[in-house]
């Protein structure tokens, strides 16, 4: 397995009603999962992860911890593993690039013509300076717009844009992990704020969980 590998969170949509429950619930997705070629942008931590990342790096997706439908007890989900395949400047040479392919473009593709979700298709949880400002329940789409525009001036200071394969993907019902299996895998449950460098080893023993239970 070639390239670095990294560790990272996201917190799922959940809200189904026809949607897949672990695509991210924001209003932009981050990462689009949903894309066929899954895309991961610097909407969510700004120049903390998506400029670090290089073609051929690997990152492995977990949900935050929580207890799902269906958990006895708290734990994450491992949804994702993806592999940059292209690494573009900025959005509007992402865009052309998925026009070029005929593909619908990723939703945190911030150009003028792809338009944020629906408040009714995230998690109702944007961050925390729009909440301040707007009531969520009685003015969900001024909620959007200030949402969006925090990614907006987010990928002003950081366009970049990471177009990636999926080597692993699971969005209706992937795994749980427990806490005593990411102790064993990397002697601690890893921070991913700043989503931490792991081995090649250490990610090919989350994907051998994802596919049969062993570590």
């Amino acid at each position: 397995m070639g390239g670095r590998c990294f560790l990272a969170t996201f917190r799922p949509l959940i809200l189904t009603d026809g949607l897949p429950p672990f695509v991210d619930g924001s209003c932009r997705r981050e990462p689009d999962f949903e894309s066929p070629f899954p895309s991961i942008t610097a909407t969510c931590r700004s120049g903390n992860f998506a400029p670090r990342l290089q073609m051929g790096d690997h990152v492995a997706y977990l949900t935050v911890r929580a207890k799902y439908e269906g958990d006895v007890a708290t734990g994450w989900r491992l949804v994702a593993a993806l592999c940059v395949s292209q690494r573009f400047s900025d959005h509007n040479e992402a865009a052309n690039w998925y026009r070029l392919k005929g593909c619908p473009l990723p939703s945190n593709c911030l150009v003028p013509d792809n338009p944020p979700k629906v408040f009714e298709l995230t998690n109702g949880n944007p961050p925390a300076e729009v909440k301040k400002r707007v009531r969520l329940e009685s003015n969900p789409r001024l909620a959007i717009r200030l949402w969006d525009a925090t990614y907006r001036q987010r990928i002003s200071e950081w366009p970049v844009f990471l177009v990636t394969t999926a080597e692993f993907l699971q969005l209706r019902h992937p795994p749980q992990l427990r806490e005593a299996q990411l102790v064993k895998v990397f002697g601690k449950v890893p921070s991913t704020l700043n989503p931490p460098q792991i081995t090649a080893s250490q990610l090919r023993r989350l994907l051998d969980l994802a596919t049969n239970g062993a570590v």
